[in-house]
């Protein structure tokens, strides 16, 4: 819990401000989803009052976390660091509030999915592994859904559009793409009855649980 050090007499919209700043946080959430699936994925943007809570942006900063400043009337903002801060002056617009937080909260999301080119190459936090074309299938259609389950129905269409694959051939790659994606700090965990599900170590418990 951060307090409010000096209370500014704002409208309504500004003790909105206010009371998520006393949280520490505004809760962004938001549907992913393809053919009508989707989940529930949380993204905390934090709000920080400045200059009154200097120490805890610099902690902020150094975790990584997306925060937009809330900057006192008259007072210089502070220089963004990153991609992942943005500040607003008080008083401040709630609209505008909402618009730099989802900006903010797409921006995280991004650091935290993996990316795959056209030539296959699989890349996740600075690190990168080569995929044959049948497992840049798979890894796409996994990424697709990133932290939901996609059925094992799902995945032979989607990597074998035009063919019947051998009794086995989904669950060959599976195993050597898990392996391969490793490589990079991803998982492909098996959602027993349902099928398979790519996410990062960190997210595991979060999306398991959003998936029921």
């Amino acid at each position: 819990m951060h307090a409010v050090n000096s209370p500014v007499p704002v409208g309504r919209s500004n003790r909105f401000i206010f009371c998520q700043l006393r949280s520490g946080l505004l809760s962004h959430r938001r549907n992913i989803g393809e053919t009508g699936a989707f989940y529930l994925r949380r993204m905390d943007v934090r709000l920080v009052r400045w200059p009154a809570a200097r120490e805890q942006l610099q902690s902020l900063r150094a975790e990584g976390m997306p925060r937009l400043v809330v900057v006192d009337a008259d007072v210089v903002p502070p220089e963004p660091t990153d991609e992942l801060e943005d500040w607003v002056r008080l008083p401040a617009d709630q609209a505008d509030v909402r618009i730099r937080v989802d900006t903010l909260a797409r921006r995280a999301e991004a650091r935290h999915r993996p990316a795959l080119s056209s030539e296959g190459v699989l890349r996740f936090q600075g690190e990168a592994v080569p995929l044959s074309p049948v497992e840049a299938r798979v890894v796409d259609a996994l990424m697709k859904r990133f932290g939901a389950v996609v059925s094992r129905r799902d995945l032979t269409e989607a990597v074998w559009p035009d063919e019947a694959p051998l009794r086995n051939a989904l669950d060959v790659h599976i195993s050597r793409v898990r392996r391969r994606v490793s490589e990079v700090g991803l998982h492909i965990r098996t959602v027993r009855g349902r099928g398979y599900l790519m996410d990062a170590p960190s997210d595991s418990g979060q999306q398991l649980a959003a998936n029921g």
